[in-house]
């Protein structure tokens, strides 16, 4: 177990915080690429941190409407489709256009009428774009 130490968390941070509103004062590739993989870093194992551990946390310690050190905790809920092809028919009986409810995921368009005779590539494009990823 680790002991609770929001000091050094809040420390990191402000040093992230200062970054995004002040820039970096080097044009080190090395180190600025060093800064890149910490700050990846440091989201990946905070949500995770956030998530996985200090949340459930304080599902056992706060009811919904408590708010403690300038957080509160909520109930919320959203509707979700149980049946897509339900509601898909529905859409359409009603009159309905499926192109202004439905969004279309390239991949699986793609996937899905290979072999059918139809060319996808009518209606998909594709853009470039440039990325980092950390090596090995």
């Amino acid at each position: 177990m680790v002991r609770p130490d929001p000091g050094t968390l809040q420390d990191a941070a402000r040093h992230a915080e200062a970054v995004a509103d002040h820039g970096i004062d080097t044009s080190n590739a090395k180190a600025l690429a060093k800064m890149r993989n910490a700050l990846i870093n440091l989201e990946k194992v905070a949500e995770e941190a956030r998530k996985q551990v200090i949340e459930p946390a304080l599902d056992d310690e706060m009811d919904v409407g408590d708010s403690v050190a300038g957080i509160q905790r909520w109930e919320a809920e959203r509707p979700t489709v149980t049946d897509n092809a339900a509601a898909l028919e529905m859409l359409e009986d009603a009159g309905g256009d499926p192109a202004e409810v439905v969004r279309i995921y390239p991949k699986q368009f793609v996937d899905a009428v290979d072999g059918t005779g139809f060319d996808p590539s009518v209606v998909i494009d594709h853009e470039e774009y440039t990325f980092y990823r950390q090596d090995g």
